[in-house]
């Protein structure tokens, strides 16, 4: 195990060098470049308001006059060492591989990228673990039962309900939430949740579900209230999946020679299908949940523009909309490197799941 794991440190050290070098290339290659949106500005008789020698200037204040390999190992190691080679580029980044992604140029300009992503992963992390839990808790045992109980009625039902939690759109299912429960629940007799936002920026309104759980802006209840609504949307895709994978693995495993055999001898239904077939049948499910880290970290892009929530999902799109490279950049080498963690995370939960696989 140990030679296995000194292998794959290697390995991802290789993908996140490749990884890195990717995306600063496309980046750098794509139409326009970063200053793209100056360029387009125009004034009121239709002249373009930014001049060439504008536009150069900006281009040595952010450092883009330097040669395409020089920015990158700038953006990669820093250029506070560099003054011994070129002291002209001589500055203060110290560069991603000692944490630093550099300062936001519009989503928030002059504001370092790091403590941009500090700001919001906390609300990220809450809304796509509660999404993800409330969704495993609820897919692992539908699909179990759907799968043991296969072509019953709860079959179908649930295997209707999958087609329906798959085919619909995230984001018109999260407006459809917003109008049924915050915009028109009193029309239902029910207390109206927060259409938006991560915490309340005044006192509950009569009327609400905030005021009738007394929340007060900032406190736990008032950050639970805000997380239903988007939690609901995200866990409706994840069930419907999940449930779907778990319900054709275990058919699959409930198939195999062993289970006909540990039923042979005897045993209770409930102990060949929690103790024989189950573990078998997470494999899939533990592949595809790991896989599931890095969107922990990066939100989800819909579910937070719908909801008007501050998580990394939104930063991203916003930086996406405004040309900001470093935050763009800072977000995507994290996933990077959460995707090559997350795939030997998941190596290694095979171990627990299964005690027949090992790695040499």
């Amino acid at each position: 195990m140990t030679t296995y794991l000194i292998r794959r440190f290697v390995q991802m050290g290789l993908v996140l060098l490749i990884s890195t070098v990717a995306i600063y290339l496309i980046l750098n290659f794509a139409p326009g470049g970063p200053l793209s949106g100056l360029r387009l500005g125009v004034g009121d008789k239709g002249r373009q308001t930014i001049s060439d020698e504008d536009i150069r200037r900006w281009e040595r204040i952010l450092g883009l006059d330097k040669p395409l390999w020089a920015r990158y190992l700038i953006w990669l190691t820093g250029d506070d060492w560099i003054g011994v080679l070129k002291p002209e580029w001589k500055g203060e980044s110290k560069g991603i591989l000692r944490g630093d992604f550099s300062k936001s140029w519009k989503v928030a300009q002059g504001q370092k990228v790091s403590f941009l992503i500090k700001s919001r992963l906390l609300n990220t992390i809450l809304l796509m673990s509660s999404a993800t839990i409330l969704s495993l808790l609820f897919a692992i045992p539908i699909g179990i039962y759907s799968a043991v109980h296969q072509y019953s009625r709860a079959d179908y039902a649930f295997t209707f309900f999958t087609f329906i939690g798959i085919a619909i759109p995230n984001f018109w299912f999260g407006l459809m939430l917003i109008i049924v429960f915050a915009l028109n629940a009193h029309k239902l007799g029910l207390p109206a949740f927060p259409p938006g936002n991560a915490l309340s920026l005044r006192d509950p309104q009569p009327g609400t579900l905030l005021y009738l759980v007394g929340a007060t802006p900032g406190d736990w209840r008032d950050r639970l209230v805000h997380l239903f609504l988007p939690s609901v949307m995200l866990a409706l895709s994840y069930m419907a999946g999940w449930g779907r994978y778990m319900r054709s693995s275990m058919l699959e495993v409930i198939r195999q020679d062993y289970i006909r055999t540990a039923r042979a001898k005897g045993l209770v239904e409930r102990l060949v299908i929690t103790k024989h077939a189950l573990r078998n049948a997470l494999i899939p499910l533990v592949t595809i949940v790991t896989l599931q880290i890095p969107a922990i970290f990066g939100g989800a892009i819909l579910t937070e523009t719908v909801f008007a929530y501050p998580g990394i999902g939104r930063l991203y799109w916003d930086a996406l909309l405004k040309n900001d490279w470093p935050v763009v950049q800072g977000l995507l080498v994290i996933s990077a490197l959460l995707v090559v963690f997350a795939t030997l995370l998941a190596d290694i939960l095979y171990t627990i799941v299964d005690p027949r696989i090992r790695f040499t």
